[in-house]
């Protein structure tokens, strides 16, 4: 398992994924592109129930989209235990995470809409799959670069009243934001929560949370990486 991961991927989809990794390590047919592979095809079986929006499709493509996401853990997981990693793979399970986003949001606003006719359903899909792409790129580029401060210009800033009022509601969020494990919005978190108002068929208020969650995102991060805070 990743030394490093979310929260819901670390005590439940990666622990889950590691049992399915007993059963498949030496089975040398079975490669972490498969996995990749069927994590992509069982979302597209669960979105096609999503999309029907009957009630007990509902729950059962919930139970599905913990599945899809304990595959995309399992695929990394045997990578790393045959040390068969590669840019290929890598790249792979990037794009069939953005296609699975698509799917999912999209399936989610097509059963809602064919049950209610409530056309306003779209631009909140729409808006909760621009905060998610949003937040992926974020945490990607956060992954990858990190800024290069001069020592006197972080001093100088540090001493600043306003930094300082800034810090201290920094480190009061960060608290809460490790506490409240859902708030950290990882692809795991997002998983459990559409998960979670899917068996309750409650998609509308979904696409509320999450477009509440983009908006303070959206802002709290390039201001917290502004002030040289490590956001997450």
């Amino acid at each position: 398992m990743k030394k490093k991961d979310g929260w819901w991927a670390s005590r439940f989809s990666g622990p889950i994924a590691n049992i399915f990794l007993y059963f498949i390590a030496e089975r040398k047919w079975i490669t972490p592109n498969c996995i990749t592979s069927s994590s992509l095809l069982v979302c597209v079986v669960s979105c096609i129930l999503i999309s029907t929006g009957i009630t007990h499709f509902l729950f059962l493509s919930a139970v599905l989209i913990q599945l899809v996401f304990i595959l995309d853990c399992l695929d990394g997981q045997l990578a790393r235990y045959r040390n068969e990693s590669s840019n290929f793979g890598a790249w792979y399970d990037r794009v069939t995470d953005r296609v699975k986003d698509f799917l999912i949001y999209f399936s989610i606003a097509w059963g809602h809409f064919r049950t209610y006719q409530d056309w306003k359903i779209w631009p909140l899909a729409m808006t909760s799959l621009f905060f998610v792409y949003l937040f992926d790129y974020y945490v990607n580029q956060d992954i990858k670069l990190e800024a290069v401060k001069r020592v006197d210009e972080v001093e100088k800033k540090s001493k600043c009243p306003m930094t300082m009022s800034l810090n201290f509601l920094f480190s009061l969020g960060e608290k809460i934001y490790k506490s409240v494990p859902l708030l950290q919005f990882h692809i795991g978190e997002q998983y459990l929560l559409i998960s979670i108002f899917l068996t309750f068929n409650q998609t509308r208020l979904l696409f509320y949370l999450i477009i509440l969650l983009g908006v303070f995102y959206s802002v709290y991060w390039p201001v917290s990486k502004y002030f040289g805070r490590k956001p997450v």
